[in-house]
């Protein structure tokens, strides 16, 4: 496509398309498993946090995950119907403390290198550029950055 088609100009709309592209092929994956994009994020989240955290709580995987609470909230109802994780009451009902399941954590660490493989192949072409990438969407997001030294001054 040339450079004079709408979608070649529109930062915004190559955002858009490089986010449904990256998606969609996890989708694909995660179809065979019955898992959404969703339940997977947050399943990763809870794999990374349940190594520093205790007890971890609705607010702490939203956060970290950067998804909505209330999306949240809905999919961690979908996990515990499907048996992958808990959600236990300790003293504020408002408050519920989440573990993952050993269902779980089986699937996630089943599913998880297939999903790590193929962002690996859609993010690779971005090759040596892929740490300047990331701190341009998180410049967009008004989020701070770190800047890596260069290691040859």
């Amino acid at each position: 496509m040339a450079d004079t088609s709408l979608s070649e100009k529109k930062i915004g709309l190559l955002i858009w398309q490089v986010s449904n592209f990256w998606q969609s092929h996890l989708r694909k994956i995660l179809k065979d498993y019955n898992l959404t994009l969703n339940e997977y994020l947050i399943l990763e989240s809870i794999d990374i946090l349940q190594k520093y955290h205790y007890e971890l709580t609705q607010n702490d995987i939203s956060i970290f995950s950067g998804i909505d609470i209330s999306v949240v909230s809905i999919t961690f109802k979908q996990l515990e119907y499907k048996k992958l994780i808990s959600r236990t009451v300790k003293k504020d009902n408002r408050k519920k403390i989440i573990k993952m399941l050993g269902s779980g954590n089986y699937l996630f660490k089943k599913i998880n290198p297939l999903i790590q493989a193929e962002e690996k192949n859609i993010f690779s072409k971005l090759e040596d550029e892929s740490y300047n990438f990331i701190n341009s969407l998180k410049l967009l997001l008004g989020r701070s950055i770190r800047i890596k030294a260069n290691k040859f001054l």
